[in-house]
């Protein structure tokens, strides 16, 4: 007896991002799998009493978005009360932002702890780094964290050091460290590792409870953005047991694949026993360098000297950045993690880290005759042509931040590369022609979790300002698509499950209001998501 559907949809535009079969008119479901596909009336035999049919009426249907790199556990943690968003976006100077640090001082109790995230020196009009003079002075009764809008630094008072057991011997870490006075001081300011270890602790003082509430909320944020799948791309220690803990008192609202977070002089990565599939650890992290708005990108040819670098930014004339790790620590690490079969991530944007990353993989890809799912590079901003195609040559795949050239486009050809790399910044074009099976990420919370933003941006290189930033690293919708779904799903090694609507796979897919290769490509941000299903099941909807 020829089993019957569960739901079928028909009556509008079903995208099933196949290239053998790109658009059809009707899709059965069956038991959270996609049953098969076609015209409504070759389907027509599929439908029992039991089937519930549902009309598009006119929208259009394609597979669950896939988010490739993101931190939800941070998306959750580093937005709503008690911290204060200071982010460019609604605060457009940095002297309104000391405004705002002093209004949220002025009605704190003595010793309550202060957190603003946001600190902006692209897009923060006059920003110059805060001192500790000025730290201790804005809040001289409360422990006070500023963070920067990209989570690479970190800015903090006296009284916030003192209470995360912070002085003068506190050693660096491997991948982090702490600023110093010629008199060997703490300044207040933190890198990378420091800064990331730091903050998370800033955010324990506001208790479990919240994050745990905010951690639903916020992947519920991503359900409502229409992704089925998300990548954490190094989950912190306490993402773990929040995790655990919500797996168990509510379950998954989406798909989580984790990438641990490994560090030099850390332990190795450990698969979880606990997750089943709604949370499976899949590959490690590695931070290889730091952010192009902090400087900490390795590159090249030097930042610009300008305002924005020189004084918002702190960095010495002619600055070229540096790497995380000595080259044979970021060999070990990697190397570690590879003779145990992991899929490695590392993030790299400076186009001199990315010399040393594909040196190392080169390396342990031959020595361990690895098979695995691709290594990956993560953001990849100042990515060369004659990189793309050594890493496309090796196997390694690039997942890029190209909400990027949206957000900062504009400061970083004015202050931070000039016109000349700017144009190639984020290089998904030159990507896509080398024939690279790329993805997009939003690195939420750095922004908001937003495929469609990410789509657009691809597709039109339009800045914030509305200018063209880079004519030839456009690409067309359709590969723009196939980057948020089916590659981004390879990206994770679930290509075989998700990213594409094939008779088996899963039935994840999202409902948007319009059709993106029908509607102007500067307006595909604007599409409304009216629904996203998971496992042939409606998590969200428009309607509620």
């Amino acid at each position: 007896m020829k089993a019957l559907a569960d739901t079928l949809f028909s009556g509008g535009t079903i995208l099933t991002i196949d290239a053998e079969c790109p658009q059809v008119g009707a899709l059965a479901i069956r038991d959270g799998r996609v049953l098969a596909r076609g015209t409504k009336d070759e389907l027509r035999t599929l439908v029992g009493s039991d089937t519930a049919q549902i009309d598009l009426n006119g929208q259009t249907l394609l597979p669950g978005f896939v988010e490739a790199h993101a931190h939800p556990f941070g998306y959750g943690r580093i937005w709503g009360e008690p911290l204060v968003n200071i982010r460019a976006s609604h605060i457009p100077s940095y002297e309104a932002v000391i405004a705002t640090i002093k209004r949220r001082v002025a009605k704190a109790t003595p010793g309550e702890v202060l957190a603003f995230v946001g600190l902006d020196a692209l897009r923060h009009e006059g920003m110059r780094e805060p001192t500790l003079a000025e730290l201790d002075a804005y809040a001289p009764a409360n422990p006070l964290a500023i963070y920067t809008f990209n989570f690479h630094s970190l800015f903090v008072n006296s009284q916030m050091m003192a209470l995360l057991g912070l002085d003068a011997s506190t050693p660096d870490m491997p991948g982090g460290r702490y600023e110093r006075d010629s008199q060997g001081q703490l300044t207040g300011k933190m890198i990378e590792h420091a800064a990331f270890q730091a903050f998370a602790r800033v955010c324990e003082q506001f208790g479990s409870d919240r994050g745990l509430r905010e951690l639903s909320g916020g992947l519920w944020k991503f359900a409502k953005d229409g992704i089925t799948t998300v990548a954490d791309a190094g989950p912190h220690e306490g993402a773990i047991p929040a995790y655990k803990q919500l797996l168990e008192q509510e379950g998954m609202p989406i798909r989580l694949r984790l990438y641990a977070r490994v560090a030099f002089d850390g332990p190795s990565a450990q698969a979880l026993d606990w997750g089943g599939d709604d949370v499976q650890t899949i590959g490690v992290k590695v931070w290889a360098d730091g952010s192009p708005f902090v400087g900490t990108a390795w590159l090249s040819r030097p930042y610009l000297n300008s305002e924005v670098t020189l004084k918002g930014l702190s960095l010495s004339e002619d600055y070229v950045g540096h790497m995380n790790y000595q080259f044979e620590q970021l060999h070990d690490l990697i190397d570690r993690h590879a003779s145990q079969g992991w899929q490695i991530a590392t993030h790299a944007q400076g186009d001199k880290t990315i010399d040393a990353v594909l040196d190392i993989y080169e390396k342990v890809l031959e020595k361990y005759n690895y098979t695995g799912s691709p290594f990956r590079l993560e953001h990849c901003g100042t990515m060369r042509d004659d990189q793309i195609l050594r890493a496309q040559a090796m196997g390694v795949v690039c997942s890029f931040f190209v909400a990027h050239v949206y957000h900062w486009g504009d400061p970083i050809r004015d202050a931070l590369l000039g016109p000349e790399r700017a144009q190639n910044y984020m290089p998904i074009g030159s990507a896509t022609r080398a024939g690279m099976r790329i993805s997009y990420h939003s690195d939420a919370p750095m922004t908001e979790p937003d495929p469609l933003l990410s789509i657009q941006t691809a597709v039109t290189r339009l800045t914030a300002a509305g200018v063209v930033l880079g004519h030839n690293q456009q690409v067309s919708i359709d590969d723009a698509l196939r980057a948020v779904t089916i590659d981004a799903a390879y990206h994770i090694g679930m290509e075989h499950e998700i990213g594409s609507l094939e008779v088996g796979k899963r039935a994840d897919f999202v409902i948007l209001d319009n059709d993106p290769r029908r509607v102007p490509p500067e307006t595909l941000a604007s599409i409304k998501v009216n629904g996203t299903w998971m496992d042939g099941r409606q998590i969200w909807g428009a309607e509620s």
